[in-house]
């Protein structure tokens, strides 16, 4: 962790850095402005205006047509720089903090909050980045635009974090900041792997470069220059990706497994599943969380063994887990007093929608109704999964638009419905609006049904516009209409 080029060359050129930022609309006087080249926009078409905001300093990777009228810095790798000058900026704010890392495809949105809960039990300070948003001991400071900031941003609120009183932070590290180098600079104490599943291969391409990209958390952990102490991998025994890293860093650093099927440090036994709650034993102690699904006990168990590893005791764990009531957007029931089962939830792979459909399954006595669809310009290869499995799980299928983006939604469409083929227990019916209160509206006492793919989120995406749209709000509005 050396020096940052970037603050180097600004004190070469007698710069009094007062902040950074690659939005030019935020450029204060005495600003680095980083003038990053996006998928659809350019920075350098904005250094003009940051210049004229008052900007001291300008980023870039591309050599601007015509130099800015303020010194300039041709960056070799701005992600890198971007990084080292914001961890310099900010006084390293990540060093004196204990750094909880989760990764995998699914689960790390619920183990950070059941993580974060049983820190808070424990009387801990706890910042989170997540998913969702980005809290600080407890409150919300902003909502999350990335499952894991950019750089710049990342750095900054740490050190709000910091100065706010927070000792612990737990974060969830997406493959993109692992790849976009985002948490470079930051020593983890404990890295947490979930799982491994068919996901972002419109960015990583292939699944082995998704994987290797996760490795990158791992090997932070395991590298003897960390300086952190009580240095541990928490490892998802039963994954055989799970498996790959406890074979790689076995000897390099300490492994704490969890597991429902193989032997493991935090093994789950006498689980005990309801539509409102799962009851499960670890290690002979008695557990209970407010979320549904095998899927949600490994989670638990992830939680369980990152926090006994860090001292917590299992009282405090028992009751921090027992303490949540849920999770935004992951299976979360919607409750308005109607006669049978309604849930949002936030699965968009081909995974996620079976596990959702496996965690109702014991529990159905009616008909099953599912509304979902598949967000634009990402992973085309898994639409035609869902699509299957959609049809093949629930009795009917309304499928619908979830953030086409700028891609054309009748091609989303044509890719899922190659997978639903020969089937005929579906309607396609682009409003999201209006699936949904045509599923409600077909539900009749104990059916269940499940609106699948926004989770949390409270926006559409439609071309590059972003319009507020929530699951959670047209599913409770329809309920309370009904009930009227």
């Amino acid at each position: 962790m050396g020096k940052s080029a970037v603050l180097s060359f600004a004190t070469k050129q007698q710069i009094q850095v007062k902040g950074l930022t690659f939005r030019s609309q935020d450029v204060q006087p005495g600003y680095i402005f980083f003038a990053l080249k996006g998928a659809n926009v350019d920075g350098n078409a904005f250094i003009e205006e940051a210049v004229k905001r008052g900007a001291a300093l300008v980023v870039s990777a591309q050599q601007p047509v015509a130099l800015p009228a303020v010194p300039f810095y041709l960056s070799h790798d701005i992600d890198k720089d971007m990084a080292d000058c914001a961890y310099e900026f900010y006084g390293c704010p990540s060093d004196s903090l204990c750094m909880y890392g989760i990764t995998g495809t699914k689960g790390k949105t619920s183990i950070a909050y059941l993580l974060e809960s049983i820190l808070q039990t424990a009387q801990h300070n706890v910042g989170v980045f997540g998913t969702v948003n980005y809290r600080a001991n407890g409150q919300v400071i902003c909502p999350a635009p990335n499952t894991t900031p950019a750089a710049l941003t990342l750095f900054k609120l740490l050190a709000q974090m910091k100065q706010s009183g927070c000792k612990d932070v737990v974060m969830e590290v997406s493959s993109h900041a692992l790849e976009l180098q985002r948490v470079r600079n930051i020593w983890y104490n404990t890295a947490i792997f979930t799982n491994l599943q068919r996901d972002h291969l419109d960015f990583h391409k292939t699944f082995e470069n998704y994987f290797q990209a996760k490795v990158k958390l791992f090997e932070n952990v395991a590298d003897p220059h960390n300086p952190k102490p009580n240095r541990a991998l928490i490892v998802n025994a039963d994954d055989p990706y799970g498996q790959r890293l406890i074979s790689s860093f076995k000897d390099r650093v300490k492994i704490v497994t969890f597991g429902l099927h193989t032997p493991a440090d935090f093994p789950a036994t006498h689980i005990q599943e309801f539509l409102t709650h799962t009851a499960f034993e670890v290690n002979g102690v008695p557990l209970q969380i407010n979320l549904l699904g095998k899927h949600n006990v490994y989670n638990a168990l992830a939680a369980c063994a990152a926090a006994y590893t860090n001292g917590v005791t299992w009282e405090d764990i028992a009751r921090g887990l027992a303490a949540l009531p849920g999770v935004p957007g992951r299976m979360e029931r919607i409750d308005e007093g109607q006669d049978f089962f309604a849930y949002v939830d936030f699965a968009y792979t081909n995974e996620s929608l079976q596990r959702a459909f496996d965690t109702i399954r014991p529990f159905k006595q009616g008909k099953v109704f599912l509304v979902f669809g598949c967000g634009g310009q990402r992973d085309r290869t898994k639409r035609p999964l869902m699509g299957h499995t959609a049809c093949e799980e629930a009795d009917y299928v309304f499928l619908t638009n979830d953030n086409p983006r700028c891609e054309d939604p009748k091609q989303i469409f044509a890719d899922i419905l190659a997978g639903m083929q020969g089937q005929t227990n579906y309607t396609v019916q682009p409003d999201r609006a209006q699936a949904i209160e045509a599923a409600l509206a077909k539900a009749q006492k104990n059916d269940i049904v499940i609106v699948a793919g926004k989770g949390h989120e409270d926006y559409q995406l439609i071309g590059t516009e972003k319009r507020h749209f929530s699951d959670q709000e047209t599913v409770r509005a329809f309920l309370r209409r009904k009930h009227v």
